[in-house]
């Protein structure tokens, strides 16, 4: 596996990160903007979106985006390409836990919450993932972030291992069919 120099440059690369507002995803956004990337973030969040516009720099973009809503995933993607030209990677960072932060029996487990949860972990990555497939640069590389949990369940938090699971089954199929289609 390739271990990036920590100066590698990302000069003229232009990448999108959802959840950028707060956490990992604004980590993200600063971390490739520091290597000269153009990064276009996402996030649902407005006033956390603002907040986070303004620690980057100008080049960069900031979008409000509900990854549960594919027209505005798609929008997103294209508003990219059409302001920068193209996309060169992503990292799909968005994700919830839930208002019982994951931790919930299937008896107890709320309709409401499992929607949510599911829309965002899974669907949102799904529709994220689809529209940057559609416009991404050869070489270009897309991350899908999840969690331990997606890999090890914890019995009390039975909702989000299984969305992060199903996030990183949707990951390892969609790289085996970019790289030998059917």
């Amino acid at each position: 596996m390739h271990q990036p120099a920590q100066d590698e440059s990302l000069a003229g690369k232009v990448l999108a990160v959802t959840g950028g507002a707060s956490g990992i995803g604004l980590a993200t956004a600063h971390l490739v903007s520091s290597r000269g990337a153009v990064v276009c973030i996402a996030d649902v969040d407005a006033h956390a979106l603002a907040a986070a516009r303004a620690q980057l720099p100008a080049c960069c973009m900031a979008s409000r985006v509900d990854v549960g809503e594919t027209e505005q995933v798609d929008g997103w993607i294209r508003d990219i390409v059409a302001r920068h030209g193209r996309l060169d990677g992503a990292a799909n960072v968005a994700g919830v836990i839930g208002s019982s932060h994951g931790v919930a029996s299937v008896a107890d487990l709320e309709d409401e919450e499992w929607h949510r949860i599911m829309r965002v972990n899974v669907t949102g990555t799904m529709y994220c993932l689809r529209a940057q497939l559609r416009h991404i640069a050869d070489g270009g590389s897309i991350v899908n972030v999840s969690s331990i949990h997606g890999l090890k369940g914890v019995s009390p938090s039975l909702i989000l291992s299984l969305s992060l699971s199903l996030s990183l089954s949707l990951s390892l199929l969609s790289s085996c069919s970019v790289f030998s289609p059917p």
